[in-house]
């Protein structure tokens, strides 16, 4: 089995290159939220986009919605050359989105995360991603949540660490179980508990389900995030050993 490229060097967006089949490109965005740039993104989401943002009850997550499918809308244009406001989109059955195949002739995946001010999204060719971007300052009481959403081993393994350690571990694990959930196309409708990821200082690894066979195959990497954004947390997932991992800014 081949090796992941664990170098996380980020690169401008002017260095995109093309994407190969053995590869995932990881775009990071700050989510710009200015009025004049809410109103640049906003022509750029389909018709049941800008029907979603409505729903939000507040502005603030509502830009944020915005601001962070615009972003995505912007990056898939390269890799489908298609103009950002005409792609297509449609869902799986429990609500994973993938391009319309007409606009998809290179079977392009992807999988997009924002928390607070930060959008992540993950692209790559002909098998499914998942990704999960969390903002480790916000308020969470990351104690229950592990003790009503980590499995007992998890659980275990987590309690045994240095409290100065503990909040750290957690919100990677989270970000490992909802990037599995998200590679799945389940979403929340697998239970976190329906299957185990490692628990740091382990690196990132799918440990498999609890009471379903393990039939698939699942690759796991933590995404670190620059320096200045040193507050969130990423993971990636797959189902294909991927051996390489670009990573770019988009501003």
């Amino acid at each position: 089995m081949s090796n992941t490229n664990e170098i996380d060097i980020w690169a401008s967006q002017d260095s995109y290159t093309e994407l190969k089949p053995n590869e995932i490109h990881i775009w990071l965005n700050y989510l710009n939220v200015h009025e004049a740039r809410i109103k640049h993104l906003y022509p750029l989401l389909s018709f049941e986009e800008k029907e979603r943002s409505e729903r939000f009850k507040f502005y603030k997550h509502r830009k944020a919605f915005i601001a962070s499918h615009g972003f995505m809308h912007n990056v898939l244009a390269n890799y489908i050359d298609t103009p950002a406001n005409e792609i297509n989109f449609s869902q799986s059955e429990f609500g994973k989105p993938f391009i319309k195949e007409k606009q998809n002739s290179d079977n392009i995946q992807f999988n997009l995360s924002h928390s607070h001010n930060m959008a992540i999204l993950a692209v790559c060719k002909n098998n499914s991603v998942g990704i999960d971007i969390e903002y480790a300052i916000r308020e969470t009481d990351w104690l229950s949540i592990s003790q009503r959403f980590f499995t007992p081993n998890e659980q275990q393994q987590f309690f045994k660490l240095n409290d100065a350690l503990q909040k750290d571990a957690f919100f990677k694990i989270w970000t490992r179980k909802e990037a599995h959930m998200k590679v799945t196309g389940l979403g929340l409708s697998l239970a976190p508990t329906q299957f185990e990821v490692s628990v740091p200082p382990t690196k990132a690894t799918f440990a498999g389900n609890l009471n379903t066979p393990n039939e698939n195959f699942y690759k796991m990497k933590d995404i670190i995030i620059p320096e200045m954004f040193k507050d969130y947390f990423a993971c990636l997932s797959a189902n294909f050993d991927f051996n390489k991992v670009m990573q770019f800014i988009h501003s």
